[in-house]
Parts: structure tokens; sequence; C-alpha cells
């Protein structure tokens, strides 16, 4: 595990996440608790507004988010009016589309949203705030190939996030345990029905058709290995970083750094680092 992530330092911190800038996560796993995580993070630092959003659709924040509707010229606008003074951050999109009952809360509606445009998301941009972005969606599995359409990234991102949850490990590449298997199985090299491995997971994220396809050429690109908590001892972890970082990181990937997260109530826990 590497010594540059020391105890102590947080993801937005190791992605070297700066007011001003644009993140957009893509792939299965945890994208939405990763991006709340760094939009608390990002407040706890002094950094407003936070901006989460979408390309695609995402659901209505259950915490104190403060959920915004309509055009992007309105929304600009009526954060402009108020400056710096909302007080958590703002949730965007362009409409409601749909709803389904809360898990969390019980008897509950929860909306389903639209997004925006690749096109129309950088005039949400402020020097002094952060844009956080879900880029696509995985019906809630750890992990996944890009479709034909997919993701959808603003040409002005500055960080792309390739999630995957460790949970795929060792999983059956199948419509159960992976979004769009077919995909998957071509990305990865490996059969319908054969079982996910670290070095899939590193194929993954180099494949010019994988985790990070369309990402603009001038984004950093940062693998994350979400739910990295479920993998013991540290010596398997450590194993499968170094494996995921030889495909997917330079000579032979174009991927940045390979992370390790753990996600939880109140935020993300960063466990390290690979190799």
């Amino acid at each position: 595990m590497s010594e540059e992530s020391l105890p102590g330092e947080t993801l937005s911190e190791a992605i070297a996440l700066k007011p001003g800038m644009m993140v957009a996560a893509v792939g299965g796993g945890g994208k939405t608790s990763i991006l709340k995580a760094l939009g608390y993070e990002c407040r706890a630092a002094g950094v407003h507004p936070v901006i989460h959003t979408t390309t695609t659709h995402f659901f209505a924040p259950e915490d104190e988010s403060t959920l915004l509707l309509g055009s992007n010229e309105r929304l600009v606008a009526l954060i402009a009016e108020r400056g710096k003074t909302w007080p958590h951050p703002l949730a965007l999109a362009r409409k409601r589309v749909s709803s389904v009952l809360s898990s969390r809360y019980p008897g509950r509606d929860r909306m389903k949203l639209k997004g925006f445009e690749a096109s129309e998301i950088e005039p949400f941009r402020d020097k002094s705030g952060v844009v956080l972005i879900e880029a696509d969606g995985s019906r809630g599995l750890p992990i996944k190939a890009p479709g034909p359409h997919e993701p959808v990234l603003p040409p002005e991102v500055d960080i792309v996030l390739g999630i995957v949850g460790l949970d795929a490990l060792g999983e059956t590449i199948d419509e159960e345990h992976v979004f769009r298997p077919e995909l998957l199985s071509t990305v990865c090299g490996l059969p319908i029905g054969a079982q996910v491995d670290a070095a899939a997971i590193g194929r993954l994220a180099a494949h010019t058709e994988g985790l990070f396809k369309s990402a603009p050429t001038g984004a950093r690109k940062i693998l994350i290995l979400n739910k990295s908590d479920l993998i013991e001892p540290m010596e398997k972890l450590e194993g499968i970083g170094y494996i995921a970082h030889a495909v997917a990181c330079p000579p032979s990937g174009q991927v940045e750094a390979v992370l390790f997260t753990a996600c939880h109530q109140t935020g993300v826990r960063l466990l390290g680092k690979a190799p």
C-alpha cells in the first residue's frame, strides 16, 4: 500500500479536488455515496457552493441537500442571486420523471429526476465551488461496462472517477451481478459465466470502450475500488490493487491512480492507494 495515502487524508485531498473544478463519477458500486462524501468534505473545507447534478437520471437526495429543479439558465440565475449563502449542498435537475417508495423512509415517495445535457453543465461551474456529476447508471450493481451512449461526460470535466465495488470480485459475469454483462465480457476478454477478478477490473479501466470511455483527453482519470473494507486480510487487498494498477495505469493504461475506499453513513474512508 502506498505511503502517499497517509492516515487522515480525505478522498478530496487524494484526488486533488480544488475549488472551480468539475468531477464526474462513472461505473457502479457507490457513485452517489462517493460524490455525496466529496461534497461534504468540500463544504467542511470551506468550498461553496457544492453542486451535485447528473447528465442522465438520479434520485432526489434524502439528506439535507437543497433540491432545485428547472432549466440550467434558471438555476444558474437562482444560484447567483443567493451567492454563497446556501446552507447545504445543492442538488440540481431539470425535472421530476417518476417516483418510487423510499427504502429509508417507509410510506414516502422518492423522486427520480432527469438531469441535463452534457453541454449544459459548464454554466454551473463557479471558481469558488465544485460541481459533482453522476454521468451514467448501474442499477445498483457493483460493476458495469458502458453502453453505446454512455457515459455522458461534459467536455470540460476536470476529473473522472471510475468506480467499481469490490463486492463484484468472484461474482459471475451475468445479469444478476453485472450491468451489461455482454459488454463487460467483451471489454475484459472473459466469457459470460466467468468470474470477475482483479485483472478484469484493470482491463475494464484500461480499455478504450471501458470505464473511462469518452473521457476528455485532458481529464484526470482515477480508479476507485470502493467497498474495500470487504476484502481481508490487507495483503489480499494490496494484491488486488497491484494487479489493477499494473493493467490500468501507465505504461499499459490511462489511469492516473488507484484508490481504495469504504463508504459509511457519515462519509467515505480512504483506505490507501495502489500499488
